[in-house]
């Protein structure tokens, strides 16, 4: 380059966006597994025994003093490992697709609560334990272009219009529980 010589360069972008995000400060997701669909008595031991073909009922709500946020269920898996959720699962719902005919939302009692069930599948008999691996979205309420209000998409693409974040969250383990075993009779 010659001396006392300056060159510009200039970057046009044909396609732009304006993306413009909202933090809303720090939020806590609790999740936690209830004893019936009342959604009265939270579920405190820990493994959690289950029998076969038992219903789980589960239970997220967002603790944040801004009341203009909602929770939205976007995915949920099991896997027998409590920290590899990808090499050996089982989908209930992905991508707030419904896998697995035996989970059903109920009817959120406030924006800031999703609640859930699903049975307790054949998955366990095959392994000790099992752990429940959800991805959970919070957005701004009543924002019809949400992620939160758009269900079931096959396809994920880049959201840019309202703020969302992603919480995941694992519950576990859930164990399948034995039956007593009877005592024989001496002869």
């Amino acid at each position: 380059m010659l001396q006392n010589t300056w060159v510009d360069t200039m970057y046009i972008a044909n396609d732009t966006i304006q993306i413009e995000e909202v933090q809303y400060g720090n939020f806590d997701v609790n999740v936690s597994f209830y004893t019936s669909s009342s959604f009265l008595y939270p579920v405190t031991s820990h493994p959690y025994y289950v029998k076969l073909n038992q219903d789980l009922y589960v239970q997220a709500e967002i603790l944040h003093s801004d009341a203009a946020l909602t929770l939205f269920v976007d995915t949920c898996v099991a896997s027998p490992y409590s920290n590899d959720f990808t090499s050996l699962n089982y989908d209930l719902i992905r991508s707030g697709c419904v896998r697995d005919d035996t989970y059903g939302p109920y009817s959120q009692p406030s924006p800031r609560i999703a609640r859930f069930r699903f049975r307790a599948f054949h998955f366990l008999n095959r392994f000790p334990s099992v752990y429940l691996h959800c991805k959970m979205v919070v957005c701004r309420a009543y924002d019809p272009s949400s992620r939160c209000n758009r269900g079931c998409v096959m396809r994920s693409k880049r959201d840019v219009g309202s703020y969302q974040e992603k919480v995941d969250v694992v519950l576990g383990p859930i164990q399948l529980q034995t039956p007593p075993r009877l005592e024989e009779e001496p002869q």
